[in-house]
């Protein structure tokens, strides 16, 4: 599975983690996309978009597929700004993802 390439759905990838066999999805995700829950996805990317404030998690295909996002704007969450929460918040519901992270 490529890494993707430095923007997905013109959001800047900060960092992007590869679910493989030491991850558990934990099944506490609950992402809609449409009327469709998104489930567990093969591929996360931390990214940034300028013209939103706050970070993003992208739910990504194994072709780095946007499927779902989440996006902390409300409270009690509020915007989020740093990598680490959103590593944090990804932890909840992908269980041993936090060794995982990568750079592009």
């Amino acid at each position: 599975m490529q890494p993707p390439s430095s923007v997905l759905d013109s959001a800047k990838v900060l960092e992007y983690a590869i679910v493989d066999d030491s991850v558990k999805y934990t099944g506490a995700l609950h992402l809609y996309h449409g009327d469709a829950r998104v489930g567990p996805s093969p591929a996360l990317a931390i990214c940034q978009d300028s013209e939103v404030d706050g970070l993003f998690l992208f739910h990504c295909s194994e072709e780095w597929v946007v499927l779902g996002a989440q996006i902390w704007n409300e409270a009690p969450d509020s915007t989020i700004r740093k990598v680490q929460e959103v590593k944090e918040k990804a932890e909840r519901y992908y269980a041993g993802i936090g060794r995982r992270w990568v750079r592009p």
